[in-house]
C-alpha cells in the first residue's frame, strides 16, 4: 500500500491555533542534512574501517592470539553495531527530510516530522538565546536556535539547508523581538 502524498501545508496547519498566522514554511534538503550530520557520518566510517581492520586481523591470527570472553565480543560485534548505527542515522534523517516541514509563525517556530510516526516539535521565541546563521552562496544555508541553561546544558534546534536563510533569521529575530516586547 503507498502511501498518500505528503501535504507540507496540511501538516502546518494541523499545528496551528485558530488566530496563528504562518510567515514562512519551508523543508530541508537532503544534501544539506548529510553536511549538517557529517561529524557522525565520519565517525561511524572511522568506527567501521576500525572493526573491520581488527575483525581482519583476529580472524588470521593463530587460535592462542584470539580474545576470548568481553573483549572478544566488544572486537568482534560492538565496533561494527556502532559503526552501522551511526551511517544510518545519518541516511536516515535524509530520507526523512521528504517528510519534514518547517514553520515560523507569528507565535513560535515548528518542525514536523512524519516519517514512521508524526512529531511535532514547538520552539517558543523566548527559548531561543542564541541564533546562528551559516549561508552558502546561492544564499540557502542553516539556520540554527538554541537555549543555552545554566551550566553546560544546551538545547539546539536547527532549520537545516533552506532557502534564503537570510529572510527566515529575519523572520526569527522578528518573533523574538516581539516576544520580548511583550513580557516586558
Amino acid at each position: 500500500m503507498a502511501r498518500a502524498i505528503w501535504n507540507v501545508e496540511g501538516e502546518i496547519q494541523n499545528e496551528l491555533d485558530p488566530s496563528e498566522i504562518v510567515v514562512w514554511t519551508g523543508q530541508p534538503s537532503a544534501w544539506a542534512t548529510f553536511i549538517f550530520r557529517r561529524p557522525d557520518f565520519i565517525v561511524g566510517v572511522i568506527l567501521l574501517i576500525f572493526s573491520c581492520e581488527l575483525l581482519l586481523r583476529v580472524a588470521n591470527a593463530p587460535a592462542i592470539d584470539k580474545p576470548d570472553g568481553i573483549m572478544g565480543i566488544i572486537l568482534l560485534g560492538a565496533f561494527p553495531l556502532v559503526g552501522v548505527a551511526f551511517v544510518a542515522s545519518v541516511v536516515f534523517d535524509m530520507i526523512a527530510t521528504r517528510r519534514t516541514a518547517y514553520a515560523a509563525t507569528d507565535r513560535r517556530l515548528l518542525i514536523v516530522r512524519n516519517l514512521i510516526r508524526r512529531r511535532a516539535t514547538t520552539i517558543a521565541p523566548t527559548a531561543i538565546n542564541v541564533l546562528e546563521i551559516r549561508e552558502k552562496w546561492d544564499y540557502s544555508g542553516t539556520l540554527t536556535f538554541r537555549r543555552e541553561e545554566e551550566g553546560d546544558s544546551v538545547k539546539k534546534f536547527a532549520f537545516v539547508g533552506i532557502p534564503n536563510v537570510r529572510e527566515v533569521a529575519r523572520h526569527v529575530k522578528e518573533l523574538r523581538m516581539s516576544a520580548n516586547e511583550q513580557a516586558s
